[in-house]
């Protein structure tokens, strides 16, 4: 198991870039670099559950611990799905992996974006370094577009 840390500076206040992050149609949009068609069904708050999906129905489970619009976001991802249904030997059920999000304000009113994996599997670490820096540009660039 690995941590990863990515980092962006936006042009837009916490809640803009928030917004964009969390929303479902501009997911769709910054998350391509992870898979054309990515999206997500479940609500983004405290103890909700999260599915991360893309097309074909293969993606993540997560539970949501902490959501503190716009400044924080930590979730538990706890399950891998597989043609659209749970996957029960999953590695993620006995270590769950967790991710981060933290906008932190700028005093020009820009954003500094800190996104944290903890504990991933090394088998996606090459994937996740390639992907989420491209995946964080188009964010920047959804966030700063209308602002």
């Amino acid at each position: 198991m690995m941590d990863l840390n990515f980092a962006i500076h936006i042009a837009a206040p916490p809640a803009r870039v928030w917004d964009c992050m969390f929303d479902p149609l501009a997911y769709r949009d910054w998350t391509r670099a992870f898979a054309e068609g990515s999206y997500f069904e479940g609500e983004w708050a405290a103890g909700r559950r999260l599915r991360f999906l893309d097309p074909q129905g293969f993606g993540m489970e997560a539970v949501v611990d902490v959501c503190e619009s716009p400044q924080r976001l930590s979730l538990q991802l706890v399950g891998e799905i597989r043609e659209g249904c749970p996957v029960p030997d999953s590695a993620l059920h006995a270590t769950p992996a967790r991710e981060t999000y933290r906008f932190t304000p700028q005093p020009d009113g820009s954003t500094q974006l800190a996104v944290q994996l903890q504990a991933w599997d090394s088998g996606f670490l090459d994937f996740l370094k390639d992907t989420w820096p491209l995946a964080l540009q188009r964010l920047k660039a959804l966030a700063e577009s209308t602002h």
